[in-house]
């Protein structure tokens, strides 16, 4: 007999057994689901980030490139009727390399090619064959060369030639600009100030895969290690992709519309991943404590348990009695026991759940503004299209941001951005939503509104604004982009397109205005 009752437990230790067992396991699993759907979001919102700076550099980028060529159309415009005037000639080159940086170097040619004219540092080329491609002068149209060595000095240059034309539209030669990749130029400047500071890289690629800029100027002329092919298979432009070294980056890229250039922005997986630490040990210092609790918890209710199950026992060995029933009866307040358990063991677990829960909102709310971001942006747009919900889009932008941040430092430009936030949610019903979707850039989503009243809304919020006193800063403004969506019209992603297309003109028009793109 005493043999058997060593052999079996008793039954609040099995049940302190069973239940911390549960417990635990479930802490463990929330704990590697919770670091799962953490590491997914970390590496989208690279991807997406990454994406995004991609195409505003981009775009950039082309502004740059067409605001280039038409300064060399107005030069070619002017010196065409002069082609015989060396000194006229020579004066506008001049003109043309100093009054921006947009060129390193300015040129002028005859219909043969000969160099007649140019800023000082092609001096050595005067009255010789230039630099202009023969594929050039046989079109006779703009061209953008390939990277090719200067032969002057040998570093790596791009040459922007706009052919001339004079009073009888016959060819009477070229004016080209240069850009010298390894040195100082807006192109250069355009590219290298980026944010960026956990390991990543900002580089421009032709379709050769030649190194045209990088942060590092040894690469410039060299050969990139990447895949494009892999690259062009991810879907969104962007993906995970694993690199000729061996190394896992995430990518965002977008092509330049006038060239064959490519533009990656890129950044190591690991550096992305870094915030998971950080992450993973917030979850486990507030699931602790809870946890530790409910072990107590557990270990007095098992105890709590045993006893009535004692007497239970104990009764059942009088079967003989006539009072048995009625003391089992008595016994039977153990399920209200039994039951407290387990409703202990669910508060447990709600208690966990309403951490994950609470670390998942985060994942879907700006840190910084409380404002949602692009993933909360993302599934309202997703329910707008499934629910056929019509809606307008306000896309908003700080006007001269960088300068506040530059002259008032970066806590004053937070401060400004938590400012604009009350301010648009204090325009917003209960059913609007306002999302941080960039440093400065901000998505009004406007649900059931027509594009003209999404318009008068945009007015209204955009003098507000003007009209605010921030502190330290003072007065600032905005410009705002206005689109709307509605069923069997077109796609949200063009409808966001076109606000942002709406915000770029408000752009340059002036800023402080909002715009509407028909």
């Amino acid at each position: 007999m005493s043999k058997v009752k060593g052999s079996i437990l008793k039954l609040n230790r099995l049940i302190l057994f069973t239940a911390l067992t549960a417990t635990v396991i479930t802490f463990i699993n929330s704990l590697a689901s919770n670091y799962q759907v953490q590491k997914e979001q970390l590496v989208s919102q690279a991807i997406d980030v990454n994406r995004a700076y991609a195409k505003k550099l981009s775009d950039t980028t082309e502004i740059f490139l067409q605001s280039s060529l038409q300064q060399l159309n107005y030069t070619s415009k002017v010196a065409a009727n002069k082609i015989d005037n060396l000194a006229f000639l020579q004066e506008q080159t001049a003109q043309l390399r100093y009054q921006t940086k947009s060129f390193n170097s300015t040129l002028l040619g005859n219909k043969d090619g000969i160099i007649l004219a140019g800023s000082k540092e092609v001096d050595a080329l005067i009255g010789r064959l230039g630099l202009i491609s023969p594929r050039a002068i046989e079109e006779k149209a703009v061209f953008i060369t390939e990277p090719f060595p200067s032969s002057v000095s040998g570093i790596l240059i791009i040459l922007m030639t706009v052919p001339m034309f004079d009073a009888d539209n016959q060819y009477a030669g070229f004016v080209g600009g240069s850009i010298y990749l390894e040195r100082d130029n807006i192109l250069g400047n355009i590219l290298g100030e980026h944010h960026y500071k956990d390991g990543s890289t900002i580089y421009v690629i032709d379709k050769s895969k030649k190194i045209l800029y990088h942060n590092d100027l040894s690469k410039v002329g060299t050969f990139a290690d990447v895949d494009l092919d892999t690259v062009e298979s991810n879907e969104g432009e962007g993906g995970l992709i694993h690199m000729e070294s061996g190394e896992d980056v995430l990518i965002g890229y977008s092509k330049v519309p006038s060239t064959d250039w490519v533009i990656i922005a890129q950044t190591p997986v690991a550096s992305s991943l870094l915030p998971l630490t950080g992450i993973m040990e917030e979850v486990v210092l507030h699931t602790t404590p809870i946890t530790f609790a409910v072990f107590i918890f557990v270990w007095f209710f098992a105890r709590s348990i045993s006893s009535p199950l004692q007497q239970l026992a104990e009764k059942a060995k009088l079967l003989e009695s006539p009072s048995t029933i009625q003391d089992i009866e008595k016994i039977n307040s153990w399920y209200v026991e039994s039951h407290g358990l387990k409703k202990s063991i669910l508060s447990s677990m709600k208690l966990i759940h309403k951490q994950i829960g609470q670390l998942q909102r985060d994942v879907t709310t700006d840190p910084l503004t409380g404002a949602n971001n692009r993933r909360a942006l993302k599934f309202r747009l997703e329910q707008y299209e499934l629910l056929e919900t019509p809606f307008s889009v306000l896309a908003l932008d700080i006007d001269y941001f960088k300068h506040i941040n530059d002259s008032y430092g970066h806590k004053v430009g937070d401060d400004v951005l938590k400012r604009l936030v009350e301010l648009m949610v204090s325009f917003s019903r209960d059913s609007d939503m306002v999302a941080r979707v960039g440093g400065e850039e901000f998505i009004f989503i406007l649900e059931n509104c027509s594009q003209e009243e999404a318009y008068t809304c945009a007015e209204r919020l955009r003098i507000k604004i003007s009209e605010e006193e921030f502190n330290v800063v003072g007065h600032l403004t905005v410009s705002i982009g206005v689109s709307s969506w509605q069923k069997d019209s077109i796609s949200i992603d063009h409808s966001l397109n076109l606000a942002d297309e709406a915000l770029y003109e408000a752009k340059g028009r002036g800023r402080n205005r909002s715009v509407i793109i028909e």
